[in-house]
């Protein structure tokens, strides 16, 4: 046998995909935490800033629904996961995330109902911290 290094099987698409994967749970991380912020206005730029990016994020997360049937962070990280030779479920990416974390497997179902129920307490707090620090910054002109 011929001695040399081991070859390691990492291919770029793997890689790929799971910097997708950790870009989408930190997303969702920053939202899910950040929602606080839309209703405490102890600073009010980090709100604003906030209520943009939340904004954004229900925005894409919608129309990615809407075209794709799914988040299209999920879409590219299965595609990627395919291309790399591993495979991946089908489940959506927060079904798989809690899965890896708490070590149970929500159906999809409750997955799409608390996705919902998250997204209309984003828009309602959005409405809410506008409504709030847009007085604040026209009373302080």
């Amino acid at each position: 046998m011929e001695a040399g290094p081991e070859r390691n099987d990492v291919s770029l698409y793997g890689v790929l995909a799971e910097v997708v994967d950790v870009a989408h749970a930190l997303s969702m991380l920053v939202w899910g935490l950040g929602l606080p912020l839309l209703l405490w206005h102890r600073f009010p730029r980090l709100s604003r800033a906030y209520m943009w990016f939340a904004i954004a994020f229900v925005l894409i997360s919608v129309l990615s629904h809407y075209v794709l049937g799914e988040c299209v962070l999920t879409t590219m990280a299965r595609w990627l996961w395919h291309a790399s030779g591993t495979a991946r479920d089908g489940a959506p990416f927060m079904t798989l995330l809690v899965n890896d974390i708490a070590g149970i497997r929500p159906s999809n179902r409750s997955v799409v109902h608390a996705w919902e129920l998250a997204v209309l307490a984003t828009s309602v707090g959005s409405l809410w911290c506008w409504a709030r620090t847009a007085r604040k910054s026209y009373a302080a002109s």
